[in-house]
């Protein structure tokens, strides 16, 4: 059985039984900023006279007899169809509010310079949808004193968040929240999913997307602006000069180099992206989909365990970018899209480095400048570090139970 789901739409909260729901949530990869989360809703019987275009709408699962987010937003679409000449079947179409902010103009009077975290604030406060300080950070960069006049609220945010590295994104309750660069610093890994979750579809993929080894980045207020150059020679070698050249609101020289580096170490080498990660959660014992529905949310770490040997590798740390779920009959589907640990986790520092590396086992080519990451290990147990396909009449036969690691 899966978790019964409540969805409720207008002012009053009018519930209404739904035939299937499909949510799109986050963003589908790490090198976009998240899109607006949207809701398909295929209702049962009429549409109630609260559903009109710009009404609120909320989709709810209830785990204990508590309830719990998973959607909301605003109606953007209505759609009418017919089962039969005697049964309807309405659709829904709701946005959320990241939507919103494309059509809000900000920017009446000029900004002082301030931190990318403070910009992200202001122009969510102008645009109506105040931050909330606990769970907005503050920001690594200064970007420019700046004079909009008028322009969309969505443009600048994201103007401001790829300035500074950060994310705008929605929460499964609805909130806007911006993310900085430190935002995904000491994260700890809230699932592991083994083999035996996860469908056989699970797939590696390496491509040169994003790759990123000779990068141009101007900042400052002068005309033209300053530039700094920060490339990879060793990735330049390898596999031929891959460019990209950023006009930005980075106030400092300082920042814009700190910022260069952390583009050029996190893309200069393809990363392997784990795709296909769907899980059914009728097929999952309640604590897990408890965990799943309750305290996974964008910026989730996760884990991912158990796999093939001839995988890149065995164990996996991801982050949880978004994913696509798909709620109807018996079925309860999550498809996560999620991107590879180094790949968007806060820059290495001298602390964070774990305490089992020794200096040897880093390559002689690495600098600590370009040394962007240093994943915490992944240790579950014995067994949960086995791929998949061992087999114990594989094994050499002086291996016994209680000594296997």
């Amino acid at each position: 059985m899966i978790p019964e789901t409540i969805i409720r739409v207008g002012p009053l909260s009018v519930e209404c039984e739904a035939l299937s729901v499909q949510i799109h949530h986050g963003r589908d990869d790490a090198t976009t900023q998240p899109v607006a989360s949207t809701a398909v809703i295929e209702l049962v019987g009429a549409l109630p006279a609260s559903a009109v275009i710009g009404t609120r709408v909320s989709v709810w699962v209830v785990l204990g007899g508590v309830e719990h987010p998973r959607f909301e937003g605003e109606i953007t679409d209505l759609r009418m169809g017919w089962e039969s000449v005697d049964i309807a079947q309405p659709q829904i179409i709701a946005t959320g509010d990241i939507g919103r902010m494309s059509r809000r103009l900000v920017g009446d009077e000029p900004w002082p310079a301030e931190l990318d975290g403070a910009r992200a604030a202001r122009v969510l406060d102008l645009a109506g949808f105040p931050a909330d300080p606990l769970y907005t950070d503050a920001g690594t960069v200064e970007v420019l004193a700046q004079d909009v006049d008028s322009q969309y609220a969505l443009d600048v945010l994201h103007g401001t968040a790829n300035d500074g590295g950060g994310l705008l994104w929605q929460t499964v309750a609805g909130d806007v929240l911006y993310a900085d660069a430190e935002h995904r610093r000491s994260a700890r890994v809230v699932h592991t999913f083994d083999a035996c979750d996860v469908g056989v579809d699970l797939g590696w993929q390496q491509s040169l997307e994003g790759l990123v080894n000779n990068l141009y980045l101007r900042y400052g207020a002068g005309v033209p602006q300053e530039e700094v150059h920060v490339q990879d020679a060793v990735s330049i070698s390898e596999r031929g000069r891959f460019g990209l050249s950023l006009t930005t609101a980075i106030s400092t020289e300082a920042d814009a180099q700190r910022r260069a580096e952390e583009i050029v170490g996190r893309q200069s080498q393809p990363s392997w992206v784990l795709g296909g990660l769907e899980v059914e959660l009728a097929f999952l014992p309640e604590p897990t989909r408890v965990t799943l529905l309750t305290a996974v949310d964008v910026h989730s770490l996760i884990a991912v365990t158990g796999l093939p040997p001839e995988s890149p590798a065995v164990d996996a740390l991801l982050w949880v970018e978004g994913w696509r779920e798909t709620i109807g009959g018996d079925s309860w589907l999550i498809a996560y899209a999620t991107s590879d640990y180094c790949r968007s986790a806060a820059t290495a520092v001298w602390d964070g480095v774990p305490q089992s590396a020794t200096w040897d086992s880093v390559p002689s080519d690495v600098l600590w400048d370009s040394a962007i990451c240093f994943p915490p290990s992944l240790d579950e147990g014995r067994w949960d570090q086995t791929a998949a396909t061992d087999r114990w009449d594989t094994l050499s036969p002086d291996i016994v139970w209680d000594s296997w690691v």
